[in-house]
């Protein structure tokens, strides 16, 4: 079901949100509600890209970050200073692989569609590269921030406003919440567009540079640890 939420959906929405606040680590769950909640936002989306170059060269080539289409020991060989090699580095430091992210959708029945849902979720992690952020739940919290100046997702408007009840304010991580939600907002609506970004294009590139290409800088550290 593409075009409303039906009953069921709001019941699945609503269990989900009260799973991840017991349990920040239920990513699953968060993917239910990006699915169930963004498809108006990631419609209108496919409207603007279709017509780009990069947009249109995504759909037709469909890129995957996954241990299936992407050289991982080969990025473990760049540099730390590349963003091949500043992304794989935040992978294998914080235990995860990018297999997860590559799950099917299950509630999204446009081809399209699924497939900038899943690219979303894959490119999470190279965003968190470009930021330097790791994955505490703030620091997941204030990624969402920089994702919801992005792409105004509802999902990512849900995970900054319940996760910073949760983990800025529960923590008492004041600074977090006056600077660092604030900045990583700002952040992602000035950058350029980055769900069409080729990443596999840039793995060898400084990572400074492709931050200056797309107008994304690295976070301060110093309201986040």
């Amino acid at each position: 079901m593409d075009v409303a939420t039906s009953a069921r959906e709001s019941y699945l929405v609503a269990r989900a949100v009260v799973r991840v606040l017991s349990d920040s680590e239920r990513t699953e769950e968060v993917h239910l509600v990006e699915e169930v909640t963004g498809r108006p936002a990631y419609r209108r989306l496919l409207e603007r890209v279709r017509g780009t170059t990069e947009g249109a060269r995504l759909l037709h080539e469909r890129p995957e970050l996954s241990s299936r289409f992407v050289d991982y020991d080969a990025l473990r060989a760049l540099p730390a200073t590349t963003l091949g090699g500043a992304y794989v580095r935040h992978l294998d430091r914080n235990h995860i692989t990018a297999d997860f992210q590559a799950a099917p959708t299950r509630h999204v029945a446009d081809p399209d569609m699924a497939y900038f849902m899943r690219r979303f979720r894959q490119t999470h992690d190279v965003w968190h590269a470009l930021l330097g952020l790791g994955i505490h739940g703030h620091e997941e919290v204030v990624i969402h921030a920089f994702s919801y100046g992005q792409l105004l997702l509802p999902v990512s408007a849900m995970v900054v406003f319940f996760g910073s009840l949760k983990h800025i304010v529960g923590e008492r991580r004041w600074g977090a919440l006056r600077h660092s939600l604030g900045e990583a907002y700002r952040c992602g609506r000035n950058a350029s567009p980055l769900l069409v970004v080729t990443w596999e294009d840039h793995w060898t590139e400084r990572l400074d540079d492709v931050r200056a290409r797309y107008g994304v800088h690295s976070l301060s550290r110093r309201w986040l640890d």
